[in-house]
């Protein structure tokens, strides 16, 4: 067993009460932004390259490597640049209101190909750098809004009722983000859903990003060097340990992601309104299960309730790979849903703890690398997701929607069950090896 260093209270504790000026509320709203955009984008770009425009699974496949290295660069390159930040409105605000209308215009790009793009290599070229924009975009906007969150809200009473709400609306963005895209494409098209999230969503984070007031104590930290930020980071080996564990997770909710459209469509035979029924299962039955969550991570402690949690989304993948009908699908999204809430309320929990621990430890103020490469380091997992198309194609035949093979509801019913048990036991193991203080620390006395 890896034992994490000894928590220590933050010392944001002791600063000025910079919480009272903000609000958990105007906070959540902009994850409900924030998620609701990005799932529009994640749910549905590859259905609708590959399924609606053609797109061959192996060109999906290199697209879906290469954005994973392009991810690898730009994510700790904004989270470095987004902590040396020093401007009198702040460290991440300048970096949130430049990219905010990048990031909605250019989820409206994906969807609104011009028509030139939309034949041979030319939808292969167009796709490639319109996901690379619209990663740098989401990059700026996902590393500095969640490096707000240890910053605005300063005391474990604070950060709980604040996380709380944050977590909520951020699920209830990706509840929307999954269950209203397919009726809304299913009636009126594509491009018409993306103009319609991106400007709901662009709201919601104008709104948020207005609202809340950053700490100006956290810009008295000097600004460090390349090594020197990211040095004592990497050498957090129970760190490391987490996000290996975690980029298999993610991986698995890639999975889910990226073939729930094609499992419904061909393992299931239901209709494109069915894929709306499903997500909206999944994320319902993740919002309703993060009190239990919470509760159980007072009982048990966070390592057996992040195991828990895991496991739980063992007995999903079973259940989704069974699956022939609706209702067996229905039970198995449900199962899936309760097994996310648990995973992101451990990982919310363990990645505070983190990021106090080495602002106790160093004084410098790291936010934006350590949630910068848990991000780029999870995002590996596309890589893994690339492999699992190309093993689709050399199993299953599946090329594309114009020729799927013959059996294309075994391709996605293997793809929505091995694939995240083989996964779901590797994290399982790294994890039990990891341990965690069960408490929150008590902030310093007055």
């Amino acid at each position: 067993m890896l034992p994490t260093r000894e928590s220590q209270p933050s010392p944001l504790s002791g600063s000025q009460p910079i919480a009272a000026q903000n609000s958990p509320i105007a906070y959540g709203l902009g994850s409900f932004g924030l998620e609701s955009l990005y799932t529009v984008f994640a749910g549905f770009y590859m259905f609708y390259y590959i399924d609606e425009l053609g797109l061959a699974v192996a060109l999906a496949a290199i697209i879906n490597i290469l954005y994973a290295v392009w991810d690898a660069v730009n994510d700790p390159l904004v989270g470095f640049l987004s902590d040396n930040t020093r401007t009198r409105w702040g460290r991440r605000k300048p970096w949130l209101l430049t990219g905010l209308p990048f990031y909605v215009g250019t989820l409206v790009l994906v969807y609104a190909v011009p028509k030139p793009f939309l034949q041979g290599n030319a939808l292969f070229w167009y796709a490639l750098v319109i996901f690379f924009l619209f990663e740098a975009a989401y990059t700026i906007i996902w590393v500095n809004y969640s490096a707000l969150f240890p910053e605005l809200f300063q005391s474990f009473q604070e950060r709980a009722r604040a996380s709380s709400t944050y977590q909520g609306l951020g699920m209830f963005g990706e509840l929307v983000g999954f269950s209203i895209p397919p009726l809304i494409y299913a009636r009126f098209g594509f491009v018409p859903m993306a103009i319609s999230f991106a400007g709901v969503a662009g709201i919601a984070l104008l709104l948020a990003i207005i609202r809340n007031t950053e700490d100006p104590n956290a810009q008295k930290a000097p600004p460090l060097d390349l090594k020197s930020a990211f040095g004592e980071v990497l050498k957090d080996r129970p760190f490391l340990l987490f996000t290996i564990a975690v980029t298999f997770l993610m991986f698995i909710t890639a999975a889910y992601t990226l073939a729930t459209p094609f499992w419904v469509k061909y393992t299931l035979g239901a209709s494109p309104q069915a894929t709306s029924l499903i997500f909206a299962i999944v994320f319902i039955a993740a919002i309703l299960s993060v009190s239990i969550w919470a509760r159980l991570v007072r009982v048990l402690g966070i390592k057996r309730t992040w195991l828990w949690s895991v496991g739980v989304m063992a007995a999903s993948a079973i259940l989704l790979g069974l699956a022939s009908n609706l209702v067996v699908g229905a039970i198995g999204a449900a199962v899936a849903g309760a097994s996310m809430g648990g995973i992101k309320v451990c990982r919310e929990i363990i990645m505070a703890d983190f990021v106090d621990r080495d602002l106790k430890r160093t004084g410098h103020r790291r936010e934006g690398i350590y949630f910068s490469l848990l991000r780029v380091i999870g995002k590996t997992s596309k890589v893994l997701q690339s492999l699992a198309l190309v093993v689709l194609g050399l199993l299953f035949g599946y090329v594309s929607g114009e020729n799927p093979g013959p059996q294309p509801e075994n391709a996605f019913r293997f793809l929505m069950s091995v694939f995240p048990l083989v996964f779901i036991i590797i994290a399982w193991l790294i994890a039990s090896r990891l341990s965690f203080d069960n408490q929150p620390s008590s902030p310093p006395p007055g």
